[in-house]
């Protein structure tokens, strides 16, 4: 027992019990309803001590960096000085985040909260749900760990994410270790703590399995999608920057071909075209003819991801790049092609990866651009949307969801309230290899289609691609590294839900609490 009194072994053990807790690096997700116990009760240990928020800041270091490496190590196999960039930046963040929580309310401010620390462990918790709203917003977003994230391999506890959001699992998370400090610390070990943690337990996963009893996975007028998810396996190493774009068009042109049936929608994944065209240009490219043929044939609907570019007169945005010996400016884009017999449409990613398709803060620093990681393709920052947008063709709604936006539940909401009736994820996550990265990834759909209660179908270059339905469950999938082609027919489902009205409110009403606090505390010092 001596050992749980370090602070060192403590935040170790948050660390070990955050990563296990995580989707494919342990899996075993009730570990996050006591993996943050030991951070807490480190915190209450440092409190008083000496230089207190120098030593909680490199405690909590040590504990998010084993998090940060332990669950996301895979993007090493991408890029080295990403990897350490990332493990490095998201520790800092996070262990910064929380020594803000505990520089502001390791003090006593209420009494009747300040038992056992309770107020401290409420000010860390609503600090950490405050960071994770604005990590899904600012220039180094990389939102990929947030604590909610952890359910999506049990979406049948968390069906009421379509009223919060990821976020609420956050709050559930934290709420929860809080009330086992508290019983840690406790010196009774009493009935009613124990009945109050188990109803903590019990009570949302009841709520949910409720909700989704009464979960609707048809619209009432019948309106479905044929579709044909195209995962065609290229290697992004080997294969898809020194493979012609022609042979590349015709090994995903010979999977579809058995699967034109009139109206139906073919998916391939990011950047599946390699003939790089501007929206003016495109009817001018050989991809253009090769896809427009068995359009007209058939009738079918492509929506396949693309790199894209165009010119500008004047600097468009920091992404605009100058045109050397010429006048006017260039930008690139990963974009989604949508092409059928009615319309042809681009629309460009607008969450970018950091370091590979977007350079943070580069357009107040522009030499940053030079720092960029090239993985083949275009390096430096690309350009964006202005944005969210969907693919309107008659009355289907489509959204594209390019990659890392899939992370990003609010920006998924935004197309929905577009009028959005499909999310369609298009991927590459062939460059990680065979690792915890694309599984995490392709598990991350489930919670989308809970918060939207949106069929979401998704094709990844080398996989997974599949099938998720508004539950949270997946129909169909095709395994990592395979060849091969999903035919789903799916509903198109319209409808907005609590949380695509209003996205991740539970950030503002975390920053209002935090406020009022202070605000309290302000009022009771000046009336005594």
């Amino acid at each position: 027992m001596k050992l749980l009194n370090n602070p060192f072994i403590l935040s170790l053990l948050s660390g070990l019990l955050l990563t296990l807790s995580f989707p494919f690096t342990g899996s075993l997700t009730p570990l996050a309803f006591i993996a943050w116990v030991p951070l807490f009760l480190a915190a209450s240990a440092l409190k008083e001590a000496r230089r207190a928020v120098l030593k909680i800041f490199l405690h909590s270091f040590i504990a998010f960096l084993l998090y940060n490496i332990g669950t996301t190590w895979w993007i090493w196999n991408s890029t080295e000085i990403g990897a350490i960039l990332a493990f490095l930046v998201n520790s800092l963040l996070m262990s910064g985040a929380f020594t803000l929580g505990f520089a502001l309310f390791r003090a006593p401010r209420f009494s009747n909260l300040h038992s056992k620390d309770l107020s401290l462990y409420i000010g860390l918790a609503l600090v950490w749900v405050i960071f994770e709203f604005t990590h899904f917003r600012w220039e180094l977003s990389w939102p990929w760990l947030t604590l909610g994230h952890v359910f999506s391999l049990q979406p049948s506890w968390v069906q009421w994410y379509e009223y919060t959001g990821v976020l609420g699992g956050t709050v559930w998370v934290l709420a929860v270790n809080i009330l086992v400090t508290m019983m840690v610390r406790s010196k009774e070990r009493n009935f009613k703590m124990l009945i109050t943690i188990a109803s903590a337990l019990v009570v949302p996963v009841v709520i949910s399995l409720f909700i989704l009893s009464r979960v609707t996975l048809e619209d009432p007028k019948g309106k479905f999608q044929n579709v044909a998810i195209i995962q065609p396996n290229i290697d992004p190493y080997t294969e898809k920057f020194n493979q012609s774009s022609e042979v590349q068009l015709n090994r995903i042109l010979s999977l579809a071909s058995p699967y034109t049936q009139s109206g139906t929608l073919i998916l391939g994944p990011e950047t599946a075209l390699q003939e790089v065209f501007s929206k003016s240009t495109f009817n001018q490219t050989q991809t253009s003819k090769e896809l427009n043929q068995l359009v007209s044939m058939h009738d079918v609907r492509f929506l396949l991801g693309a790199s894209t570019f165009e010119w500008f007169k004047e600097s468009h945005s920091s992404a605009s790049k100058p045109i050397p010996n010429m006048a006017g400016f260039v930008e690139y884009y990963n974009s989604s092609l949508y092409l059928s017999k009615k319309q042809t449409d681009v629309i460009h990613k607008s969450k970018l990866v950091l370091g590979v398709e977007k350079i943070p803060f580069s357009s107040m620093f522009p030499f940053l651009e030079s720092l960029s990681i090239d993985n083949g393709g275009t390096s430096g920052s690309l350009g964006t949307e202005t944005e969210p947008k969907v693919f309107k063709d008659g009355e289907k709604i489509y959204a594209p969801v390019v990659c890392y936006e899939s992370i990003y539940g609010a920006f998924v909401g935004e197309q929905c309230n577009k009028g959005a009736e499909l999310l369609c994820i298009i991927t590459n996550d062939g460059w990680w290899g065979n690792t915890p990265g694309h599984l995490q990834h392709n598990q991350f759909a489930a919670l989308r289609a809970i918060e939207t209660r949106k069929y979401v179908v998704r094709s990844g270059n080398t996989g997974i691609s599949s099938v998720w339905s508004p539950d949270g469950e997946c129909q169909k999938q095709l395994a990592y590294g395979k060849v091969g082609v999903i035919a789903a027919k799916v509903p198109m489902l319209t409808g907005k839900t609590f949380y695509v009205k209003y996205g991740d409110y539970l950030g503002w009403v975390s920053l209002v609490a935090l406020v009022s606090f202070f605000a309290v505390f302000k009022l009771t010092k000046k009336t005594k």
